[in-house]
């Protein structure tokens, strides 16, 4: 599915074109992936959190790099140790297990019933999702791994009340698209 050789050419290409790191969130990855993961680790992984990655992440994984380059500040480490502490949920036993909840869009904001805090937060409403990249300013992109909307990709914009939408339809789409453009 992934050409190795060909993405390292292009983030090569784009490292030189962009030297002083002005595209959005290059200055955090510097067009740089981190090693490939080998099947144990990747297969290790699942087995912990009781799910099956969908097939073009964990090809990436497997084939191009655990993490870095990426759409806006880059892709996290499948081990989750670059997630910041309050971004952790993935962590917690069961969480990446569980069925994703949504869909559609979700934000009950929006309908004038607006929840408490806590309620709005609750990590249920993005249950079944992997923390994939981080867009700036609290959003997230979520790889949804349970249920009918297993491997497209969501946006957690709840930290400015946007609630949680569908983003892309799918991890390889989403990287490719963000890698060839200009």
């Amino acid at each position: 599915m992934w050409d190795r050789a060909d993405i390292l050419e292009r983030l090569a290409f784009l490292r030189r074109a962009d030297i002083e790191f002005t595209r959005f969130g290059a200055i955090g990855h510097r067009y740089l992936l981190n090693q490939p993961l080998p099947e144990s680790e990747v297969t290790a992984f699942e087995t912990r959190h009781g799910v099956a990655l969908p097939e073009d992440y964990r090809s990436f994984v497997l084939e191009v790099g655990d993490g870095g380059a990426g759409p806006f500040y880059g892709i996290f480490r499948l081990d989750r140790s670059d997630l910041a502490i309050y971004d952790n949920e993935d962590l917690v036993p069961g969480f990446l297990a569980g069925a994703f909840p949504h869909t559609q869009s979700w934000n009950e904001l929006s309908n004038g019933t607006p929840e408490s805090e806590e309620e709005y937060f609750d990590p249920a409403h993005i249950r079944g999702s992997l923390n994939v990249s981080h867009q700036g300013c609290g959003y997230m992109v979520r790889l949804v791994l349970n249920g009918p909307q297993r491997g497209t990709l969501w946006e957690d914009g709840r930290c400015s009340d946007g609630g949680v939408s569908p983003f892309a339809p799918g991890f390889a789409d989403w990287y490719l698209q963000w890698l060839n453009q200009p």
